[in-house]
């Protein structure tokens, strides 16, 4: 008995019960690396930045003046066929006037919102690829948990069964530590299963071939105190990067862009016209000059101009609309997160400081209390389930943590953890 306290005592001082992810080191395989493996091989991103490169290509489509177009003819042919006909040839070519730069900066806008869409996909990739190493790390916790609890359920069992066999123990006491044990080796086989599943999951979104027994490494930085969370600097940074606020920005400029698009309707189009004409009658021959003038202004297109500005000066005050209420909305999430994540940080420190310390101190004295023959087995088996219900409360608050910061970056559109 004094050799199973001393080993109790061994095994909280030396905080053997962490997880074994804790002690790993570091390597080529963490979670940095699964997302820069996951941002760089979806086959989805290809496709959007074809996307982007048609645009870019429609630009030379656009911001080109009209084709010339040549004219040749024959005229006045005489019935008779005994006179010559007249014969021109003539070049025309229409000039649009400040049209082309705005539908250019059309393509522009259209080829930016491409590369926002590929910004937002590779923030969702991320985010999934967080979401599931930080399940994948929570799973890992509760099977080190489940394993140091094992290996203290199998030394009070011997103990138990060593006490019974002088006489001074009871069958029904190492029967319930038995079944407490039974539990623990039912709950692996479902946290076992559970981690399989996250570990495929990041197969999947990192394109890489994991082995099943993959290990998550480095993630306790982030509860080491110092992170501070200041929200006027990550609303800053939400504006400047979050993908969704990109794109609604890129909506405002189109609908800008639109919106003079169709201001320059009133602007008329010149069509420049010259040529050559041979009178075979005479003989004589003359060169000819012309212009054409669009007329923009009369009644029937003004009104037709003036309904299309209309629309798209509505459109650009719904899209400002948009962002505004979109701005609103993300601060006021912000805001949630940040208060959720001080709020954990100070759960998961007094679980640490207070909670743990205070159940692991209760749970050695009810074990030493009980080796001396002072104590209550069920005092002892009651402290023990109040101390796993602590660590276990402890692998999911830290699990909810990272998974909330893994949230905040998602909406900031930035990491702001260092991640390994």
């Amino acid at each position: 008995m004094k050799y199973l306290i001393a080993l109790m005592l061994a095994v909280f001082s030396s905080g053997a019960l962490k997880s074994q992810t804790d002690s790993l080191s570091q390597g080529d395989d963490g979670l940095a690396y699964l997302i820069r493996n996951a941002v760089s091989s979806n086959s989805k991103l290809e496709e959007l930045d074809y996307r982007r490169k048609i645009e870019l290509i429609k630009k030379e489509q656009v911001n080109k003046q009209p084709m010339p177009m040549f004219e040749a003819m024959i005229d006045y042919i005489p019935l008779n066929f005994m006179d010559k006909p007249e014969y021109s040839g003539y070049l025309s070519q229409r000039i649009m006037l400040g049209k082309l730069g705005a539908m250019e900066k059309m393509s522009t806008v259209n080829a930016d919102a491409q590369s926002i869409a590929k910004e937002q996909l590779k923030t969702e990739l991320s985010r999934g690829v967080k979401r599931n190493y930080f399940e994948l790390y929570y799973y890992e916790k509760l099977l080190g948990f489940n394993s140091e609890f094992k290996n203290i359920l199998k030394d009070i069992v011997r103990t138990l069964e060593l006490n019974y066999a002088s006489g001074m123990g009871s069958q029904n006491q190492i029967l319930k530590m038995n079944n407490e044990l039974v539990m623990l080796e039912f709950e692996n086989t479902g946290l076992e299963s559970s981690r399989k599943v996250y570990v495929n999951n990041l197969r999947v979104l990192s394109n890489l071939n994991l082995p099943d027994d993959y290990r998550t490494k480095n993630v306790d930085y982030i509860f080491t105190p110092g992170l501070k969370l200041d929200t006027l600097e990550l609303a800053r940074i939400m504006i400047s990067n979050n993908p969704e606020f990109k794109m609604i920005d890129n909506m405002v400029e189109k609908a800008a862009v639109e919106k003079n698009i169709a201001e320059l309707e009133r602007i008329p189009d010149i069509t420049l016209r010259g040529g050559y004409k041979y009178m075979a009658k005479e003989p004589m021959s003359y060169i000819t000059f012309s212009i054409g003038v669009d007329l923009p202004f009369m009644p029937w297109n003004s009104k037709r101009v003036d309904a299309m500005v209309g629309e798209k000066s509505l459109m650009e005050l719904q899209a400002n609309s948009l962002r505004t209420s979109t701005l609103q909305y993300m601060k006021n999430e912000l805001n949630s997160m940040v208060i959720m994540i001080n709020s954990m940080r100070d759960k998961i420190s007094f679980l640490k400081d207070v909670v743990i310390p205070q159940s692991e101190l209760t749970f050695k004295s009810t074990l030493a209390s009980y080796s001396s023959g002072s104590g209550e087995f069920m005092n002892l088996l009651d402290s023990y389930r109040n101390l796993r219900q602590n660590y276990l409360m402890l692998a999911g608050e830290e699990s909810e943590l990272l998974k909330q910061y893994g949230e905040l970056e998602f909406l900031l559109g930035r990491q702001i953890t260092k991640i390994k």
